[in-house]
């Protein structure tokens, strides 16, 4: 892998932070109309549903979009990202690449796949430790994100992990890990219990 790359993996937050704030620049103005013509009922109905939809807007921002900047191999430098004059929540700052346990490949499984949907995706990150942030690198098919991952872990000597998917408690291996082990506690405990009833 060639070194320095550049990376934004908060692309895709971008569109979407994007599409959000054409709604809700489109819903104020259509609110305003109805007041400026007197529909004081219509008017609130949509400024209620509109606060909600602002409340959900601020939790949605809470969740990490990723990151922009650029990496090397001795440190990580991450930029922040504004959208409209939204700053999104991602990292900044420059982090030495000592301060990173290893990388890290999530993936992304889908389970019920329309027709013309991609396959699994894959989120390549940079694993900080106590008191540094991950810093997410790259996201893209399952297949091209583990060949990715590889190259990195191999370019900067770090570990390659699998991990859970940012936003989850657990990885997919590990809920079907947890499956498999209650479904054999289940058939152990099966005689015991037949047992009892005779």
């Amino acid at each position: 892998m060639n070194l320095p790359l550049d990376f934004n993996s908060a692309e895709p937050w971008t569109r979407i932070v994007k599409i959000a704030l054409t709604i809700a620049a489109v819903y104020a103005i259509a609110v305003v109309g109805l007041f400026v013509k007197g529909n004081f009922p219509g008017g609130a109905v949509l400024l209620v549903f509109g606060l909600a939809f602002y409340a959900v807007l601020r939790r949605a921002r809470r969740v990490a979009m990723g990151a922009a900047g650029r990496l090397t191999a001795s440190a990580v430098t991450a930029h922040p990202v504004r959208v409209w004059g939204v700053s999104l929540n991602v990292p900044s700052g420059e982090v030495t690449i000592d301060r990173f346990s290893a990388v890290g490949l999530a993936e992304h499984i889908v389970v019920d796949r329309p027709v013309g949907i991609p396959k699994n995706s894959g989120i390549v990150q940079l694993l900080g430790r106590p008191g540094t942030p991950n810093i997410e690198v790259m996201i893209d098919d399952i297949d091209t994100a583990r060949g990715f991952a590889e190259e990195l872990s191999a370019t900067l000597n770090l570990e390659l992990q699998s991990v859970a998917v940012p936003g989850t408690d657990d990885s997919a291996l590990h809920h079907l890990k947890r499956n498999k082990a209650r479904q054999a506690s289940t058939h152990r405990a099966s005689p015991s219990r037949l047992g009892c009833l005779n």
